[in-house]
């Protein structure tokens, strides 16, 4: 498994590592205010890559400008996290490449992996007593303060310290996520999910996939994005690591007269909680530009009809292939 940032790639550890892991894993100033002794020798580095890190879910920090691995991040399964569906959060990085956003850029890119791909529902992440550093970058990641344990063992040390414990759960994660103007160049994500049988399967009573060709896309953004007269909204959902992970949108029906919401989120996305959130982010919108009531026609056998109703919306009538939902937007939903 490799992850790719904007400036970063993690990758799986390998034992030609080695050198470079010496480089900064040698610096006083980097294992031991995280809980490890610093490394002796390059051959130590690589006894610590082979019987350490070179298993799942524990990557080297390669900076993209090198090629080369400059840190190590990864998900730990231990005392904290013991449950199947969970995992703790540990870094670290070299001395030269602090201050640069680097370990916070990674981390979220292993949250999201963590909750998205591994579907975990809860990430812990702890710091010792003094390191400011590691507990400013939870602050940013959205992590909650838990406990403190003053007596902390240290193996690897050989002594106890003060250890502060921090959580994040799915559903705090899930409600990081902003709605985004897309460009036009950033349709392509909606084609891909225009035309991803998974993701478009709630749509079946309609067609299913929806053709999305590149050469209509300029005049459905003018359409959607420029000329929107104030009649239409649309947005894509992005989540923390800077990942498009669904479409919020609503328009204006002139010949139903009603707004009509929609809210689609890319099946590798599901069971987050982005949906729920999504839609109310789309309903603070049009509350915002003036609409007061939302309706949608969903499938009848559409299994986001619960999701609707938890979040306000009301059964305004059914036939035997829809059921019309609609929400009085009286109030901000966020």
């Amino acid at each position: 498994m490799t992850l790719e940032t904007e400036r970063l790639v993690l990758r799986p550890w390998e034992e030609a590592d080695a050198e470079e892991c010496y480089q900064y894993a040698k610096d006083p100033r980097v294992g031991p205010i995280a809980g490890w002794p610093v490394h002796t020798s390059a051959e130590n580095s690589r006894q610590v890559i082979r019987g350490v890190l070179m298993v799942p879910e524990i990557y080297a920090i390669v900076l993209k400008e090198t090629g080369l691995p400059i840190g190590s991040i990864g998900l730990h399964h231990n005392d904290l996290a013991e449950k199947d569906d969970e995992a703790e959060l540990g870094y670290w990085l070299g001395v030269p490449y602090w201050g640069r956003g680097l370990v916070p850029e990674a981390s979220r890119e292993l949250l999201r992996h963590a909750f998205e791909d591994l579907k975990l529902a809860r990430v812990w992440c702890g710091y010792y007593d003094g390191n400011e550093k590691s507990k400013r970058v939870q602050e940013k990641l959205g992590f909650r303060y838990q406990w403190t344990t003053e007596d902390a063992p240290v193996p690897q040390m050989g002594e106890t310290r003060k250890g502060h414990v921090n959580l994040l759960t799915r559903e705090e994660w899930s409600a990081m996520i902003v709605p985004y103007t897309p460009s036009l160049d950033d349709l392509r994500f909606r084609q891909t999910m225009m035309a991803d049988p998974e993701t478009m399967s709630y749509n079946h009573a309609f067609g299913g996939t929806i053709p999305f060709p590149k050469d209509k896309w300029k005049d459905w953004y003018d359409h959607w994005i420029v000329n929107h007269e104030n009649k239409r909204y649309y947005r894509y959902l992005k989540n923390l690591a800077d990942r498009y992970v669904g479409e919020i949108a609503y328009h204006y029906d002139d010949n139903r007269r009603i707004s009509v919401a929609d809210v689609i989120i890319h099946a590798p996305c599901r069971g987050i909680g982005y949906g729920g959130r999504g839609l109310d982010l789309l309903c603070d919108a049009a509350k915002k530009n003036g609409v007061t009531l939302l309706y949608d026609d969903i499938a009848i056998d559409n299994p986001a009809i619960m999701l609707f109703l938890k979040h306000g919306f009301v059964e305004e009538y059914r036939t035997d292939e829809i059921i019309m939902l609609k929400k009085e937007l009286q109030e901000h939903t966020l």
